[in-house]
């Protein structure tokens, strides 16, 4: 910490220096052309902040919100937690609608059949309660169930599909939560781990939800409401940093960045600015394969690798990051000095998570310039990850909350190898 203090003084005036460093003024004008709030999943109802921004470009005090709940097998009961929540954050009650769209029976109400509501998206009685929202959010589960619902069987829109893209064309906002973020590019993720995508790449079998966790990418048609690169979920928790690269490369042809979202934590895209603001808990992670290249034995090259946090901004047009102007750059003035070569390979070792890796063990350690980390399958068949400092890379870093370290690190290049691991026991 004594760096930390030393430097301060200085800090403060190569703020008015350096403005590139620094977060632009919110325009709080909701964009004509609309907004998106998505959610990693895991969404708390204590998490004030997302909750606020989704009704404040909602509009606000006259926010009339509908909530989809197609996605879930429970899709009454945490659509109508959802609203208790949006109550409680100050939505009046009769300006929240639960639409009638979903694919399973909620078993927790007796006096209806959910699972007669999945040839409602044609009604045009729903289509048209949806038309008076200024916000619709969708809820977690199986995200295939939303795109099952909301496409016709010949891939056409239903025109309750239409009335949501037209809430999002006039201005309005579009949320979900895990599935509900999914759902938001096209492709969309909608199967397999990190572990299958790298050895096994796609698969076009999808049987369950069950399949959402293992094997290789199943990805398939979303909604498309965020058209500027792949969005994954669950991000840190769940590991999916590999099955969101074996998408992103994929689909160069028709963008080069992918978007990982961490639970309790949202991606709040402004269409009108091509931006994205990170909110809530934890972070985004955003990749760039622009330069990357994979060879035929399975190695992936020059990913760029970044991760923001709450108050970070990132404009897609420029690719220019604005953080937070209450961190300090760590470059240069690294509180950390710890001798590499610094490996991690499992729960064992400190700093697991890839946030703290690029963070902690990384660009705020002077002594090393590059990180590994490995994870293998039961054969022995796995990957060596490679983090490396460029002359791009900035690590910033603040005490926002107490003493926790909050940390936004750009532009560091990630290299994949595959390798062959054989594990002996000592005698």
């Amino acid at each position: 910490m004594k760096k930390r203090l030393i430097l301060l003084a200085a800090l403060i005036i190569m703020a008015f220096s350096f403005t590139n460093l620094g977060l632009s003024k919110v325009d709080k004008k909701i964009s004509s052309s609309g907004s998106l709030v998505i959610v990693g999943g895991a969404l708390e109802s204590s998490n004030g902040d997302i909750y606020r921004k989704f009704i404040e470009l909602a509009g606000g005090k006259k926010a009339v919100i509908g909530i989809i709940g197609a996605a879930s097998t429970k899709p009454v009961k945490y659509s109508n937690d959802f609203k208790n929540d949006l109550v409680k954050y100050g939505v009046k009650e009769k300006n929240i609608y639960i639409i009638p769209i979903a694919v399973k029976d909620d078993k927790t109400t007796k006096d209806v059949d959910e699972s007669t509501w999945a040839k409602n998206a044609n009604k045009q009685e729903v289509a048209e309660m949806i038309k008076k929202c200024t916000g619709i959010w969708f809820v977690g589960g199986d995200q295939t169930r939303i795109t099952g619902v909301l496409y016709n069987q010949d891939g056409s829109n239903t025109i309750s599909l239409d009335a949501i893209w037209s809430v999002f064309k006039n201005g309005g906002v579009i949320g979900g939560t895990s599935a509900g973020a999914a759902i938001m590019s096209n492709p969309m993720i909608a199967g397999g781990n990190s572990m299958g995508a790298l050895i096994n790449g796609f698969t076009d079998k999808y049987d369950n939800y069950n399949d959402q966790e293992q094997g290789p990418v199943y990805a398939t048609r979303g909604i498309g409401f965020f058209n500027q690169g792949i969005i994954d979920q669950h991000f840190d928790r769940k590991a999916r940093l590999g099955r969101l690269i074996v998408t992103t490369l994929a689909n160069n042809d028709k963008f080069n960045l992918g978007f990982g979202v961490d639970e309790n934590t949202a991606l709040v895209y402004y269409s009108g600015k091509n931006e994205i603001e990170a909110i809530g808990e934890g972070g985004v992670v955003v990749i760039d394969t622009t330069s990357s290249t994979k060879s035929e034995n399975g190695s992936i090259s020059n990913i760029d690798i970044s991760y923001i946090e709450k108050c970070d901004r990132f404009n897609i047009s420029t690719k220019a990051f604005m953080i937070n102007t209450q961190k300090e750059t760590t470059c240069g003035y690294e509180y950390y000095e710890v001798e590499g070569p610094i490996i991690n390979s499992g729960v064992l070792s400190p700093n697991a998570s890839l946030k703290n890796l690029l963070s902690f063990d990384l660009m705020d350690n002077y002594s090393v310039d590059e990180v590994k980390s490995y994870s293998f399958d039961a054969n022995g068949n796995g990957f060596e990850l490679t983090f490396s400092k460029t002359d791009k890379s900035q690590g910033y870093w603040a005490y926002l909350d107490g003493n926790k370290d909050s940390y936004s690190i750009t532009n560091v290049r990630l290299d994949i190898r595959p390798v062959k691991i054989t594990i002996s026991p000592k005698n």
